[in-house]
């Protein structure tokens, strides 16, 4: 044979090998779907990091009123309702004294995008503080005030209030 059969040959092959390893690699294997799924649960988060307000006699004096702000923060990836239950009017320890409830109120900002109390409302059960959308820091303040009446008998008043944030 020839050395231009041998090199026609040659240079055959080589175009044919190359041929089956670049058609080799353009082979695809059938196509795979994958399915993605995240699972959002509703969450909700109530933060106050004021626990006690505390008015001293020198402070809570007949005939005068009191205010003492705080504060609520809201976490939610839902609407939410902020609500406010108190035990029991203002009372001294024997409960034989109280304040009327029309003397100790709030008031409540609107958060972002919600509703706050902005007239003075007495407390209650269920009473709503304040509504807000979706969203982290859905912050709310929230102003007791007392109003002393003079014909109020001196001694130390208490009631406990318990905030719930809930999402419908």
């Amino acid at each position: 044979m020839g050395t231009r059969r041998k090199a026609i040959l040659v240079a055959l092959v080589v175009v044919g090998a190359l041929t089956l390893f670049v058609c080799a690699g353009a082979i695809a294997a059938d196509p795979q779907p994958v399915t993605v799924s995240a699972t959002i649960n509703p969450t909700l988060q109530l933060n106050m990091p004021t626990v006690s307000v505390t008015w001293t006699g020198a402070q809570a004096i007949p005939g005068t009123t009191v205010t003492a702000p705080i504060t609520a923060s809201v976490n939610s990836n839902r609407t939410w309702t902020l609500k406010v239950t108190a035990n029991h009017e203002l009372q001294n320890a024997g409960a034989s004294e109280t304040i009327p409830s029309a003397d100790f109120t709030f008031t409540s900002t609107a958060p972002p995008s919600g509703t706050g109390q902005p007239t003075n409302t007495e407390f209650g059960t269920d009473i709503t503080v304040a509504t807000g959308v979706r969203g982290s820091s859905q912050s709310t303040t929230i102003t007791y005030r007392l109003a002393v009446p003079w014909d109020q008998a001196p001694d130390t008043y208490t009631a406990t209030h318990t905030y719930t944030a809930t999402q419908p």
